[in-house]
């Protein structure tokens, strides 16, 4: 879960008064949006990029990106889910998957942006399925309007109960000792219980002049206001007791067997301490991430994301928006385009006034590229059946033109 939260995008119209610009709220939340990066940079913290190198002042983004960072290109998207139908989250007006499969389900209210929990899989606890996580209190990230030196501080926790045997895919990647301890641990406990705990700040903190420059980015200089941006998390684990009501934190739980008594020299060893030696499962698990927004005056999303450390000194992630800002295939009207069935199960029909021959790309919702298609004449029928369930996005380019959009594939 250490970045669950990252990619949690909250879109706004802003518009500048007094010489500084404000946030608002606004209807870009809504099924189909899609936000996608032109730079995108993961690396470890050896490889990061000194923010020393990135801002400027006044504020530069340039060129020099493509030697800094040796991933850039359209590499990561957002697209906005509908409100759930059912389950735990039917209250959210809209969702979307982060980079690492998790799911936002957040409420925006014309007062505030608040997400209201999580679903996704917890892979690193071995919980590979579909779970979801409400939030006990919802979490308010933006408060509007928001203006510089407008600050936010919000807390939430959620609960996710299990039958213990959900770790035992876990508990069986730790070589032979996986097994044995999971037989021990089993002997004695009958559930789980997952605590996420999580700690939010905003601050507005700066405003200025951005400019971007390069083959590869937006070109010009833009108003922004600069949010800073704090996620702090702590994910326990509880244990229950066969025969018992009440959940045990880990680091209190005890198991008791003869045969420790030749490996600890006590037939009784706490289980937190000998998960964490033998397997490497580790509670609390802590992490903190910091990420600065600068938000556009005349836009209705943050131009630039900058993930670092906790202090500011290392940037671990750089997101650049593009420019062509699609809400939905219904806008594509406009370029005399028609994309349907939208859903599609089969076939995707496209329909474009005056183009002989053209290319169109089809990228999956990280970015790769999954299938390029020619296409001949104005109306074309291409074949998705071989594409999994879930969102795209694609490129059409003919003659000077280029056409961004997206579909679904059920």
């Amino acid at each position: 879960m250490k970045r669950f939260l990252f990619a949690l995008v909250f879109v706004a119209f802003s518009a500048c008064a007094f010489a500084q610009v404000t946030i608002t709220s606004s209807n870009y939340y809504q099924e189909g949006a899609v936000a996608r990066d032109v730079y995108t940079v993961e690396n470890d913290a050896t490889d990061s990029v000194s923010t020393a190198n990135l801002l400027t002042t006044p504020l530069t983004f340039s060129n020099s990106l493509e030697s800094q960072f040796g991933a850039y290109n359209m590499v990561d998207s957002v697209y906005y889910d509908g409100p759930a139908a059912e389950g735990e989250f039917t209250e959210e007006t809209c969702s979307f998957a982060d980079e690492n499969g998790m799911r936002m389900h957040l409420k925006v209210t014309d007062e505030k942006a608040v997400c209201l929990g999580v679903s996704g899989a917890l892979a690193q606890l071995g919980l590979n399925d579909n779970i979801e996580v409400p939030f006990e209190e919802e979490m308010d990230v933006i408060t509007f309007p928001a203006q510089l030196n407008s600050q936010t501080n919000s807390t939430a926790h959620g609960l996710y109960i299990e039958h213990i045997s959900a770790l035992q895919e876990s508990f069986n990647e730790f070589g032979s000792y996986g097994p044995m301890i999971y037989q021990f641990v089993t002997a004695e406990y009958d559930s789980i219980m997952i605590d996420i705990q999580v700690t939010f700040s905003s601050e507005f903190d700066e405003n200025g002049t951005l400019t971007l420059s390069g083959s590869r980015m937006m070109q010009g200089e833009y108003e922004y206001l600069r949010e800073k941006r704090q996620y702090s998390y702590i994910t326990n684990m509880y244990m229950q007791r066969n025969g018992e009501q009440e959940f045990t934190i880990i680091s209190e739980c005890t198991l008791t067997n003869p045969m420790f008594a030749s490996f600890f020299g006590s037939e009784t060893i706490n289980l937190g301490e000998a998960l964490e030696m033998m397997i490497g499962l580790s509670f609390p698990m802590t992490s903190t991430s910091v990420t600065l927004n600068y938000w556009r005056a005349d836009d209705n999303y943050p131009i630039v994301e900058m993930s670092t450390n906790p202090s500011l000194t290392y940037s671990k992630r750089l997101a650049i928006r593009y420019e062509d800002h699609e809400t939905s295939c219904d806008a594509l009207e406009n370029a005399n385009v028609e994309i349907f069935p939208n859903p599609t199960t089969d076939f995707l029909n496209i329909a474009i006034e005056d183009m002989d021959n053209g290319i169109m790309n089809i990228y999956s919702t990280n970015g790769s590229l999954v299938k390029e298609v020619r296409l001949n004449g104005n109306h074309n029928s291409i074949n998705v059946n071989d594409l999994h369930s879930g969102c795209y996005f694609f490129k059409i380019m003919y003659g000077d033109k280029e056409i961004n959009g997206n579909f679904a594939k059920n």
